[in-house]
């Protein structure tokens, strides 16, 4: 175990969940379609700090989980923003808007983030959050957007973006999404999609949004690029409508990755979901609403 590693290290780390598709069996709690995790380090010194990574699009929903979950959200320190599709970040206004702690906050986000982007089918419509660039900044907010690896904080830090001619070829499938400009449209491939990794004690832990650029390929380029195994991925996997072949390869890739355990929400899909169980057994959570988890 190298020695620059150990200093990374923090001795817990807990993760409170938010924001998903699902309630679970909690009584109380919000369920919603999107992701929100409140993500709290723990240093020997009994120093912590949180992190907000994707913030739902109900943003009244997550603060009222994030109260019953014992949370404030003047806790957060950094807020990381997977990508710019409302089911992941249309609830940051209201989150900031309810904050009373009025100090500037780092919101962090991939290049291209605040780029006109639209569905064409199977109807026309926004992916956008409702709110824009003008209005975060006023709420105090700082956007940081990156290309590249970027560190927020000792052993935590965001890989950079996947290109669309870096994805694993299985994963080059794509929905259609479109970016708008004054040229009219170019495709979407959702190159601006970040992941939040931190160090653990046990290997690293991946956050993902929804993984357009692919899960696998997401990991793969965590792996290459920090050269340790990853032990867990947290998030969704858009595997929602990928063919079995496709959810197959995926599994096999993680394992050969190295990725020790596996807790998918979100737009991963019952079929995919199956296909973890039975691969990965009690190493496989199904991410729910107030889920918490400790490492």
């Amino acid at each position: 175990m190298r020695k620059e590693y150990m200093e990374n290290y923090y001795s817990r780390i807990e993760i409170f969940v938010l924001a998903d598709d699902y309630a679970g069996m909690t009584k109380g709690f919000l369920a919603q379609h999107g992701v929100s995790y409140f993500i709290r380090l723990h240093r020997d010194q009994g120093e912590k700090t949180s992190i907000l990574f994707d913030t739902g699009y109900d943003g009244k929903a997550v603060l009222h989980n994030m109260k019953l979950l014992g949370l404030d959200i003047n806790e957060v320190d950094y807020i990381v923003l997977s990508h710019n599709h409302y089911d992941h970040s249309n609830g940051l206004l209201y989150l900031l808007e309810k904050r009373t702690k009025k100090t500037a906050i780092p919101v962090i986000v991939g290049r291209g983030f605040f780029e006109k982007t639209i569905a064409l089918k199977p109807r026309m419509r926004i992916l956008n959050p409702d709110w824009s660039r003008n209005q975060g900044e006023s709420l105090g907010t700082w956007f940081i957007e990156t290309s590249e690896k970027l560190e927020i904080m000792p052993g935590v830090s965001v890989p950079g973006i996947i290109k669309y001619d870096e994805r694993l070829e299985f994963e080059k499938e794509a929905p259609e999404y479109y970016i708008v400009d004054g040229n009219g449209f170019k495709r979407d491939f959702l190159e601006h999609e970040i992941a939040l990794v931190i160090e653990s004690s046990r290997g690293l832990l991946v956050f993902t949004g929804c993984s357009h650029p692919g899960v696998a390929s997401i990991v793969e380029k965590v792996v290459n690029l920090y050269g340790r195994k990853v032990y867990s991925v947290i998030g969704g996997m858009h595997l929602i409508n990928a063919d079995e072949l496709r959810i197959k390869r995926t599994i096999q890739k993680l394992r050969e990755l190295g990725v020790a355990k596996v807790f998918a929400g979100h737009c991963t899909g019952l079929k995919a979901e199956k296909a973890f169980l039975e691969v990965y057994g009690d190493d496989f959570v199904r991410i729910h609403t107030a889920l918490q988890i400790s490492i």
